[in-house]
């Protein structure tokens, strides 16, 4: 007896069209405004900008395990701690680890502020953060070290760029499915 039946769904037939630039201008959407995180993570103080850069780092972390995890509901992400959040992010393989320590730091610093009132964030602070990066990428455009507000900003975008390419991995697997579900529908029954 022969399978009749289609195995391809109209989205599949869709999906299979679509371009690899089609599916990246798809993925390729911040999960914030960048007009506001450049106007909250840029003063009035470092404490501030630290306490804003923590919240959109947060906030993309909790994005990047909610669209990766099939079941996110199962996690009390909403009540999971910042740092639980970033270890299974990066358990995960969904944050490079070229932003691992960064995003430790952010955090540590973050810590130091809402466990010491009076804390003021030091030159030490900002010469660690700087370290865990790659030699150059604490670099503007113009060949200058960018400012420590700059260079929060600098790693919440990164972090919101590596939770768009897991999107897009994401969806290029769909697409990947779909193409075999289209093909077979091609090939027809056996």
């Amino acid at each position: 007896m022969t399978d009749t039946k289609s195995h391809a769904t109209d989205e599949d037939w869709r999906l299979s069209k679509e371009s690899p630039d089609e599916v990246r201008a798809k993925t390729a959407q911040w999960s914030f405004s960048i007009a506001t995180l450049k106007n909250r993570v840029s003063g009035p103080g470092q404490s501030q900008a630290v306490l804003q850069a923590h919240l959109y780092l947060d906030h993309v972390i909790s994005r990047m395990l909610e669209e990766n995890i099939p079941a996110p509901s199962h996690l009390p992400l909403d009540r999971t701690g910042f740092s639980q959040k970033l270890q299974l992010a990066a358990a995960l393989a969904l944050i490079p680890d070229y932003l691992t320590a960064p995003v430790k730091v952010v955090n540590g610093i973050r810590n130091k502020i809402a466990h010491q009132l009076e804390y003021e964030v030091s030159e030490l602070d900002e010469a660690k953060l700087r370290s865990t990066l790659e030699k150059g990428a604490d670099l503007d455009d113009d060949g200058t070290q960018m400012s420590f507000l700059k260079l929060l900003q600098f790693i919440v975008v990164l972090t919101d760029i590596a939770r768009q390419e897991r999107a897009f991995e994401r969806l290029m697997r769909v697409r990947a499915s779909a193409n075999v579900r289209v093909a077979l529908d091609k090939i027809g029954p056996i």
